[in-house]
């Protein structure tokens, strides 16, 4: 699945006129307030944030109260900066804003020089309360790591989330599967009774399925939302997924991986072993990977910082045994005589009666 993004303008003003026509979204945030070492609010402190994968940056000034916010914050782990005469610089890194979150990092500056810089690196986990968004998020770390039978990236979060219960074949999990993928309860709602977003927009199509189930090299992260989430998520009478997909970054990005049933280990199908039929050989191979960076041409235009791609491809290749139990009519059942149909184990079947049709 490719994808290309970019931080210059004339792109970003074409993916604002995108977004301003679904009214649902991936993007999340960050606020907090700028008080001096004494407490008092810092007005006109510059903030920025940077993107410490692809090294975009932003900057806003705090208003009289000393409060500042970044909106429309693409899911990824970020630096936040904030600067101001007489103070020591502030930065505090990997700051992760997830699917739909608004984490708030409050600043308290120390008197000193700007050229001096205070680095906060390691605190608690931050805690997001000024949004209605709530919900289960797998991350790009747990989609890779955590067993995915199938790997698909909409079962994977049905596995470690709460009031969810799949329903489906779990043979039927895999990339692209639609079925599988629907055959979920979520929060005691019907199955099949859930919305699908891709990078928010509604890729639900109208038997309540998702029509593009991406590779997990193509997803960035997965968040399941259940029974409170913001007004703009709709059209669900269980859970709602919303899905990100997956961009480059300054540093070059190169996978790709294999695997393949192992047949001597598989059991024979329950009704052919029992029928005396000998086991089939069954064959499950899935395979693919992933190329992402910034784009580069030689001597004619360098997108580091600007200008990233992702490319991502899967596939499989599955055959596997069935086996199907019928039966019909003798000569003496097609004339109404059944008195010698017989279990296998030599009793009358006595439940048979024949039938009569008028028409």
């Amino acid at each position: 699945m490719p994808r290309l993004s970019s931080c210059s303008s004339a792109l970003a003003l074409f993916l604002g006129g995108v977004f301003s026509l679904h009214s649902q979204t991936f993007q999340g945030g960050v606020r907090g307030i700028v008080t001096d070492h004494t407490g008092a609010a810092m007005p006109n402190a510059v903030v920025t944030l940077i993107n410490e994968a692809t090294s975009e940056h932003r900057q806003t000034l705090t208003n009289s109260a000393g409060e500042y916010t970044f909106t429309a914050v693409l899911p990824a782990t970020y630096t936040v900066r904030a600067e101001a005469p007489s103070f020591k610089r502030f930065e505090q890194t990997s700051v992760v804003v997830a699917t739909q979150e608004f984490p708030t990092v409050d600043i308290k500056l120390q008197l000193g020089e700007v050229t001096q810089t205070v680095n906060v690196t390691a605190e608690a986990t931050l805690i997001e309360a000024g949004n209605a968004s709530t919900g289960q998020v797998i991350d790009k770390q747990k989609l890779d790591e955590l067993p995915n039978m199938g790997r698909n990236p909409f079962y994977q979060t049905v596995k470690i989330s709460q009031n969810v219960t799949p329903g489906g074949d779990p043979k039927f999990n895999r990339m692209e599967d639609q079925t599988g993928s629907s055959q979920i309860s979520i929060n005691g709602g019907p199955i099949t009774g859930n919305n699908y977003t891709l990078d928010g927009i509604a890729i639900t199509n109208s038997a309540n399925q998702a029509v593009i189930v991406p590779a997990i090299e193509a997803t960035q992260e997965v968040k399941l939302q259940i029974s409170t989430y913001d007004a703009e998520i709709g059209r669900t009478g269980g859970g709602t997924f919303n899905l990100y997909l997956r961009s480059g970054a300054n540093a070059l990005h190169l996978s790709a991986f294999g695997y393949q049933w192992m047949n001597s280990l598989i059991a024979n199908n329950f009704f052919a072993n029992a029928a005396g039929i000998p086991e089939v050989p069954q064959m499950w191979k899935n395979y693919g990977g992933a190329f992402g960076g910034p784009v580069v041409v030689p001597k004619l235009y360098d997108g580091r910082n600007k200008t990233f791609f992702w490319i991502a491809a899967e596939a499989y290749r599955q055959n596997q045994t069935s086996s199907t139990s019928v039966s019909v009519p003798t000569a003496l059942e097609r004339i109404g005589d059944f008195s010698q149909s017989k279990y296998s184990n030599g009793s009358l079947e006595t439940n048979l009666r024949p039938r009569h049709h008028s028409t």
